[in-house]
């Protein structure tokens, strides 16, 4: 089992949300589950995703790359109003 630590910085949390909620089989297929969405104190715009999957470290990390490197991924999470790419950490 692995926990992913996935950060964002996005124009408007509210129109990402709407988004990421819409991309939602991407991550279950994926064998993602949310454990939660965590904003920085300073500002709701930036804030860390975790999820949990049954796959190993190495397994995750791979997926989690492959999936940012997806056009249509980009594409979305351009017209969600993602900033910059995010970053990950994977334990």
């Amino acid at each position: 089992m692995a926990r992913v630590f996935l950060t964002h910085r996005v124009r408007d949390y509210a129109e990402w949300r709407q988004g990421y909620d819409a991309d939602a089989e991407r991550r279950s297929g994926a064998g993602f589950s949310e454990v939660g969405h965590y904003h920085s104190a300073h500002d709701p715009n930036e804030f860390l995703i975790v999820w949990d999957t049954e796959l190993s470290m190495e397994e995750t990390t791979a997926m989690v790359a492959g999936m940012l490197s997806d056009p249509d991924l980009g594409r979305l999470m351009e017209e969600a109003g993602v900033l910059e790419k995010p970053e990950f950490w994977v334990a």
